[in-house]
């Protein structure tokens, strides 16, 4: 919400300066996003007065005019058409730099000095577009700053209004929450009607449908207006809050809603068929083209406003481009209307629509101030565009809204504030907000009656907030609260997860925090098949977005997006984490939540180095980021097992198991995958089952007594098949080592023109020793026969010579 200190002053006085005005917003709860000092970009423009024109001698289209800026007179050439001598009109002299960064010089011009620029609106940024030069009222005095004579110089607020205060959506109620707190009084607008002889009702029929939806329906006519550009002030006041001038009524509308919070919106009404407004629910697939030219395809709980034939407005959100004002308008229908919050939202999400209108709406609008609002426009429109305001305004209402009183304790304001006020105190400030309150026949008790533009007022404690807000959160002494309780710190598993994640971050990789929600093309570009676990999701009713639709099965979206973002930002070697929940749907219960480590990496494993070691990293670099992670957590039984996963490369994918339990998946990310997040290097990822892989770890590592015997070591180099996988060889050379195979290691994998096309060497070491006793070479030699024909007989194998 922006608005501006004049504006602000006009209904309450105000003798404080704008960083006053700031920290009082601040303290009372609406927070301050910015203060901003306007006008200073024109300040160096002066006003001055035309004394004569003469034609340029050197161009036709050009004029040579003599200024008097009042202590001295300029000459300068102009190509303006619309000035005439004495006019006041605003000037740029030598050095002056414009809004648009233009410095202004003097230069000849066709032969003449030009000593300076008589501006436009749209040159000075104070106009969307400009015909001539901006011509200054007659009372601008000459010499002045531009800014100064047009009463420019202001401070602009850009506040931010929290949902539950809708009534700070207007100046007026911004300029009530200063004068309570200040102790000014509040100057209300009055409307001051001049209705003709003829009756509203007779020129026009309102028929609300759906009253559930529009508890209250205002509608005004005028006849005979108009349409022209808006008078300065006005579209200047709109111009200062970011709001684009249109015309003279539609100016109006967006002039009163912001002053009372309250949208309006006016009709041409030669253009409603059947001179009658019906508000009803959308017919489906019924269509309509808003004013913005775009054409939006209904459905039936959505609340539109029609004529006898079609919709003619988005109730709450946007007018019809086939019943907009225009140049032709001659009379117009204007509404003001009161609309059900949560349909308004639903159908501008729906939609993918919202304007100050369908935002204001949203959060609910003061249904007891429909007809003022209506009425201040119309005196408006009367005074600016002319015409005939007809008699008697239709107002249907199912409700005004119900007169809310609460209960209010002032003992329990001082328990909960901790603080010692008066009743009187308390009273004084709830009447400040226009409040008004009785007392009940329980001394300490009072009825607060709530104003119906006090929409978030429901219950007690929400009147002791006001107070706490009005007194002064700064004025409230903070005191620490009486505890007996013991104090406890983080439980186990929390101990576990920071420990789980500072281990990462040790290892190099940064962590990521993602949003829990993702879109189902998400899923779609994980290649998932239609049968996939990942594929039962849980749906948001009411998502954010269509990016956002849905909770996440999976961590790995939200990481290859990470990685695809910094990748296309010029950061290529990339270790990123996240550590969140996933949410699996349960049959008539609240979603499980899973939490989930998930790790992914790409790019160089290591810094750029002047031995030029530099590699890429691979599965290896995350199966023993693994290792490490179970090694400090006293895991046992650590393996991996060779697997299949429609997200992941085929052969380079693996399951990671604690003993029969599987703990977790990691692998390098398929190559269409990478593809459809737009990622053109090598991905390895990784997820772990953080609940599993906890449940796995020792509290103590087991301690192994030094060995006492030596060792034999054993190397061995087997020619196998590619379709033996490591895994199965490893496993049968342990089956068969037993107990005095102490240690097993695959140091060499060799693929190349010394073995058999389709096979592969795999190279161990194997490491033998008794702990009771010292091995004989015969011994570990017979273990190593054993081994090889087993190896022959079950795999294929023989020794590479």
């Amino acid at each position: 919400m922006k608005v501006t200190l004049s504006w602000l002053k006009e209904y309450v006085d105000l003798d404080l300066t704008a960083e006053q005005i700031a920290e009082i917003f601040d303290l009372s709860g609406t927070e301050v996003d910015s203060v901003t000092k306007i006008g200073d970009e024109i300040k160096e423009v002066v006003v001055g007065e035309v004394k004569s024109i003469s034609p340029h001698p050197q161009a036709d289209r050009l004029s040579y005019c003599r200024v008097d800026l009042g202590e001295e007179t300029r000459d300068i050439v102009c190509g303006a058409k619309n000035i005439s001598v004495g006019d006041k009109v605003p000037v740029a002299l030598e050095g002056t730099v414009l809004p648009n960064g233009q410095r202004i010089k003097k230069s000849k011009i066709r032969g003449l000095l030009s000593e300076g620029m008589i501006c436009s609106g749209e040159e000075l940024k104070l106009e969307e577009k400009s015909d001539g030069v901006m011509i200054l009222p007659k009372t601008a005095p000459l010499g002045c700053s531009l800014s100064k004579a047009l009463e420019l110089e202001d401070w602009l607020f850009d506040l931010e209004i929290t949902p539950n205060r809708p009534d700070c959506l207007g100046v007026i109620g911004l300029a009530r929450e200063l004068a309570a707190i200040t102790g000014q009084k509040l100057k209300l607008p009055k409307a001051r009607l001049r209705e003709g002889a003829k009756m509203t009702k007779d020129k026009v029929e309102v028929e609300v449908v759906d009253s559930d939806l529009c508890p209250r329906y205002v509608a005004r006519v005028i006849e005979g207006v108009r349409i022209a550009p808006s008078p300065y002030w006005l579209s200047s006041r709109l111009r200062s809050v970011d709001i684009r001038p249109v015309n003279n009524v539609v100016d109006v509308t967006n002039y009163v809603m912001m002053v009372t919070g309250q949208p309006l919106h006016a009709f041409d009404l030669k253009l409603l068929k059947g001179r009658k407004i019906i508000v009803r629910r959308a017919k489906d697939s019924e269509a309509i083209i808003t004013i913005d030219h775009q054409r939006r395809f209904l459905t039936p709980e959505m609340l539109v406003i029609a004529d006898e034939e079609h919709p003619v407005a988005l109730a709450g959100i946007m007018g019809g481009f086939d019943s907009e004002i225009s140049k032709s308008t001659q009379a117009l229908l204007l509404e003001s209307a009161n609309f059900k919050p949560s349909n308004i939202m639903r159908t501008s999400r729906k939609l993918n629509l919202t304007s100050e209108s369908s935002y204001r709406f949203e959060k609910g609008v003061d249904i007891g101030g429909t007809l003022f609002a209506a009425n201040l426009a119309a005196q408006l429109i009367v005074q600016i565009a002319g015409g005939e305001l007809l008699a008697q305004a239709i107002d249907l209402r199912s409700s005004l809204g119900r007169q809310r009183k609460i209960a209010f304790r002032v003992g329990r304001v001082n328990k909960i504030l901790g603080t010692k006020l008066s009743a009187s105190k308390v009273e004084k400030i709830l009447n400040s907000l226009e409040i008004k309150t009785s007392k009940d026949s329980n001394k300490d008790k009072l009825m607060a009656k709530i104003p119906t533009f006090r929409v978030d007022l429901e219950r007690e404690i929400d009147l002791i907030e006001e107070v706490a807000r009005l007194h002064g959160l700064n004025n409230i002494v903070s005191r620490l609260p009486q505890s007996t309780s013991e104090t406890r710190g983080a439980n186990e598993r929390q101990l576990d997860k920071v420990r789980l994640a500072e281990l990462v971050l040790a290892s190099g990789f940064s962590q990521a925090i993602n949003y829990s929600f993702i879109s189902q093309t998400d899923l779609d570009k994980l290649q998932l098949p239609e049968d996939h676990p990942w594929r039962q999701v849980v749906s948001l009713s009411n998502p954010i977005s269509e990016e956002q639709s849905i909770m996440r099965p999976t961590l790995l979206p939200s990481l290859l997006g990470n990685i695809a973002y910094n990748l296309n930002r010029g950061e290529t070697d990339l270790g990123l984490f996240e550590l969140g929940k996933i949410f699996i749907p349960s049959l008539g219960k609240a979603p499980k939540e899973v939490e989930i480590l998930a790790i992914a990496a790409t790019g160089r494993a290591n810094s750029w180095h002047w031995s030029g070691s530099d590699r890429l990293v691979d599965f290896f670099d995350l199966k023993g980021l693994m290792e490490f992670i179970a090694g400090q957590f006293n895991l046992e039984d650590l393996h991996f097992q060779v697997a299949q996963h429609p997200s992941f490369h085929p052969g380079i994918t693996a399951e990671i198991l604690a003993g029969n339990s599987v703990i977790g998946l990691v692998g390098q990310i398929h190559p269409a995958v990478q593809s459809a997040f737009q990622i053109k290097q090598a991905v390895v990822a990784m997820e772990i089952l953080v609940d599993s892989f906890l449940a796995k770890k020792k509290p103590h590592r087991a301690i192994k007594e030094i060995p006492k015997f030596p060792f034999i070591d054993v190397d061995l180099a087997f020619v196998v098949s590619e379709r033996v996988t490591q895994e199965r060889l490893s496993n049968l050379i342990s089956s068969v080592g037993g107990k005095l195979l102490e240690n097993l290691n695959l140091f060499d994998v060799y693929r190349g023109p010394q073995v058999p096309s389709g096979t592969k060497s795999l190279a161990y070491r194997l490491r033998f020793r008794s702990s009771k006793r010292t091995l004989t070479e015969s011994e570990v030699e017979k273990i190593k026969q054993r081994i090889i024909r087993k190896a022959e007989q079950e795999l294929g194998a023989h020794l590479r010579t």
